[in-house]
């Protein structure tokens, strides 16, 4: 009999690397009820990291886990030593995944309502990650958009892609993930792809302890950007994105400006400034 093999969109919780797998179907007929718990090894989706990822009985992405690679235990000095290496940013990555990162970074900036999904018992500060995020917004743009957090009790609902359901018919508008790093709702159609480059750069600098400082730095080169569209845009009845494009790459010269990069000037321009205006930029 031929094997049949169902294709998985995963995304690394660590880097953010995505890639399609494929895994065989008769994981699924085997078991009815519960979850399904996958490692995927090193290479297979990044080349760094390995992972671990849930899912439900249909096939349905649940959650993530990230997997230490260290056979051996380190050494006390060994630890404290990372430990003192190791970012903010870093660590903010690590406990929520790479993708939900950005898309909190994307829902506190552009003002969408956002809910992390915890268990009763869950051991997680809000309150400092919402100080994290209010770290990486420029000064001027502050705002009062919070994450807030729904409580899952699976004694109540056993089958938590039932109970997702159903909080996303209520929080249709929002930014919905969950402890296990998988998003459950995005709310906007321009993807991920600006606050992913932001906190890739930001990881890749030296002194950990300015990288959340570079993030709000990206973020204000944006909204640079955002005030030079609003120029262009305002006092003219339309324009297309790849018109729009040309006359940004004109004067934001220290900005790379694609149509995706425009289409995330277009969301901020419709959400915080003027939908008018924003219905002038034509695709």
């Amino acid at each position: 009999m031929q094997v049949q093999y169902y294709a998985l969109d995963l995304t690394c919780p660590i880097c953010g690397q995505e890639k399609t797998v494929s895994i065989p179907e008769s994981l699924f007929s085997e078991k009815k009820y519960g979850h399904i718990k996958i490692q995927v090894p090193q290479g297979a989706v990044c080349e760094d990291h390995v992972f671990v990822v849930f899912l439900d009985v249909k096939g349905r992405i649940i959650g993530y886990e990230t997997v230490d690679l260290s056979i051996t235990a380190p050494s006390e000095e060994i630890y404290e030593e990372e430990a003192l290496e190791t970012g903010i940013l870093e660590n903010f990555v690590r406990n929520l995944g790479f993708k939900c990162v950005a898309g909190l970074i994307h829902a506190k900036l552009f003002n969408y309502p956002m809910y992390l999904i915890v268990n009763k018992d869950s051991n997680i500060n809000i309150v400092e990650i919402n100080k994290i995020l209010d770290e990486t917004m420029p000064e001027q743009y502050k705002n009062k958009r919070i994450l807030r957090t729904i409580e899952y009790n699976k004694n109540i609902i056993p089958t938590a892609t039932y109970f997702y359901s159903l909080v996303k018919n209520q929080k249709k508008t929002a930014y919905l993930l969950n402890l296990r790093k998988h998003i459950i709702q995005t709310p906007w159609d321009t993807g991920y792809d600006l606050e992913k480059n932001f906190i890739a750069s930001a990881l890749g600098k030296e002194d950990k302890s300015e990288q959340l400082k570079f993030i709000s730095f990206y973020i204000s080169k944006f909204l640079e950007d955002v005030e030079k569209t609003k120029i262009i845009v305002e006092p003219i009845k339309k324009i297309s994105g790849k018109d729009l494009v040309k006359k940004l790459k004109e004067i934001a010269i220290t900005s790379t400006v694609t149509k995706t990069y425009v289409s995330f000037i277009k969301e901020f321009i419709r959400r915080k400034i003027s939908p008018e205006i924003a219905k002038k930029i034509h695709d």
